[in-house]
């Protein structure tokens, strides 16, 4: 879907100016994660909307300092109880 908007250039000034393909990937950019802080999409889908793998996804959710869906503690302890899981049970190799 296409979609035209105008702005006034004092503000696309303020966004950082540059090309209008810039300042489009700039709106969409904050329309995903907009989305995404409503819960309407999920990270992988959102990373995957932007073209960012997962560790760029993180970066970018740093860089805009959006905290409650970061990548968190629980999550660290979840993937390592994960990974340690199918390691007993033969899916993974064992660690080096």
């Amino acid at each position: 879907m296409t979609i035209t908007l105008e702005i006034p250039e004092a503000l696309a000034a303020q966004l950082g100016g540059g090309s209008p393909q810039q300042l489009s990937r700039h709106v969409f950019e904050a329309v995903v994660l907009e989305a995404y802080r409503e819960d309407r999409l999920g990270g992988p889908q959102a990373a995957e909307l932007l073209g960012f793998s997962r560790l760029e996804w993180n970066h970018f959710l740093k860089e805009r300092q959006v905290v409650e869906h970061a990548y968190s503690v629980e999550d660290l302890e979840r993937d390592v109880s994960t990974i340690q899981r199918l390691r007993a049970e033969g899916v993974l190799p064992p660690a080096v």
